[in-house]
């Protein structure tokens, strides 16, 4: 937020300007030149750049000149600069750019500031969609983690570029999905058969699908990479040796061992869920896609109709008497229209809501009351339980309390939330081929500590096995 103070209030008259695109336009084409000219250009090349970017069109700013009270806006010669000129002025004295002398070769180059810039790259997003950029996303998706999992001298710093780019994705298939609606919506308001033929065939399907929407496509990067990108995470949760190298690399630079842990394990949940989110919303865009293609069918077979078919023509009338000045009209259609047809005052041609069929309710028994299934925030929250605690920490809390290598769930009681799930996690641990122990069944059914109800059961030491 400090960097953001620093920023002239003259900064956001650019926004309040009525001549605020042909501004952005300057700036996006000063830009285009900036960033390969060393990052800075002179004065003259900025005027030149602008006056050749709007030499097909007059342009007019004067508009500002009555809301803005600065002193050279007096000046008469600065009223007679060229337009160009007054443009960059302009975006001078807004502070969109910054004047830098050079004393050396008398010469006055132009910068552009980094906070301007970060703005200058969003109009240039908003007037250029970069379709690519989803590509890049899974791409880096999958280089981090692989990396990540094969180079054991790199650190967690690149599970967090993967999360960062994971986010980055699921942000641009959420666009891709709510801007949907915005494209069909013009391609149904066609009147025309062949207008709409031709805005579907070359629009959407060379434009649309080839490029906006390529990454749908069955062959494309996202089904390529997600599978993989799935594996490697079951890899890395499993791999207890790539976490201890990450252990000692970040204790090394005084992070605490439980942090270090608990990041982890975040940073994995996060970029599981974050696949799943990205399956889920190409599953909403194919349905919103198979959606509207069905209506520009209809859109079409509705305009190839209107004139050869009942319901063509009917849609028609009611589109006609739907509009003013249809008195004339609605009376003629009175006229023709016979109340006596049986078919139109029969109580059949009425809309009655359907009601229960009895005959069903009769036979259905009465459902008995079944578990209440639990919630997804539950579900989630088992699932992040089930990574809380490491191996080693489920060894230690059942082989410290082992007397002559047994522990009785009966004689050590429950008395905490953690210790109730470190016995569960234990108990499924000790079916597993390398488990220091194992567990047989006690004398009772059941254990009854407070809110705790547990299995009586006894765990012993495998002595075959070589941990302490």
């Amino acid at each position: 937020m400090k960097e953001i103070l620093k920023i002239s209030q003259q900064f956001w008259h650019l926004f309040h300007s009525k001549n605020r695109y042909i501004y952005m336009e300057a700036l996006m084409v000063i830009y285009d030149e900036y960033l390969y000219n060393d990052y800075f250009l002179t004065k003259e090349t900025c005027i030149q750049l602008i006056a050749e970017h709007f030499s097909d069109r007059i342009i007019d700013i004067t508009a500002d000149d009555e809301e803005l009270d600065f002193e050279s806006l007096k000046d008469v010669d600065a009223i007679a600069e060229p337009m160009a000129t007054k443009i960059l002025n302009r975006l001078l004295r807004f502070t969109w750019l910054k004047k830098v002398e050079d004393y050396s070769s008398f010469k006055t180059n132009i910068v552009i500031p980094d906070y301007a810039s970060a703005f200058i790259e969003v109009f240039k997003k908003l007037a250029n969609p970069d379709s690519s950029e989803t590509d890049i996303y899974i791409q880096n998706i999958y280089t981090n983690i692989y990396s990540f999992y094969y180079d054991n001298k790199a650190g967690i710093e690149l599970l967090k570029t993967a999360k960062v780019n994971t986010t980055r994705l699921n942000r641009a298939l959420q666009d891709m999905l709510h801007n949907m609606d915005e494209f069909f919506e013009s391609l149904l308001k066609k009147e025309n058969y062949e207008e709409l033929l031709q805005e579907h065939l070359d629009v959407y399907v060379e434009a649309i699908v080839n490029k906006k929407y390529s990454l749908l496509k069955t062959s494309d990067n996202f089904y390529i990479y997600k599978n993989d990108i799935k594996k490697l995470l079951r890899l890395i949760q499993e791999d207890e040796g790539r976490l201890h190298l990450l252990e000692q690399k970040m204790l090394a630079e005084g992070i605490k061992q439980e942090d270090i842990e608990n990041e982890f394990l975040d940073l994995i949940y996060e970029i599981e869920r974050g696949i799943i989110n990205m399956e889920n919303r190409i599953a909403h865009i194919d349905t919103e896609h198979s959606k509207y293609v069905r209506a520009t069918v209809s859109r079409l077979e509705y305009l190839l109709s209107n004139d050869d078919s009942m319901q063509g023509n009917v849609i028609a009338l009611l589109n006609l008497l739907s509009s003013e000045n249809n008195n004339e009209m609605l009376n003629q259609v009175a006229a023709a229209i016979r109340i006596n047809d049986h078919t139109i005052i029969s109580a059949d041609s009425l809309y009655k809501k359907r009601g229960k069929h009895k005959v069903f309710e009769e036979t259905v028994e009465v459902e008995e009351e079944v578990e209440k299934e639990l919630s997804k925030e539950e579900i989630l929250r088992i699932n992040r339980n089930k990574n809380r605690y490491s191996k080693a920490q489920i060894e230690q809390f059942i082989l410290s309390q082992m007397d002559n290598g047994i522990y009785s769930t009966k004689e050590h009681l429950i008395e905490n939330d953690e210790q109730f799930e470190l016995l569960i996690l234990a108990y499924d641990y000790s079916i597993r081929k390398n488990s220091p122990f194992h567990v047989v069944p006690g004398e009772k059914a059941a254990i009854t500590n407070g809110n705790y109800t547990y299995p009586d059961i006894i765990f012993k030491k495998n002595f075959n096995d070589s941990s302490g």
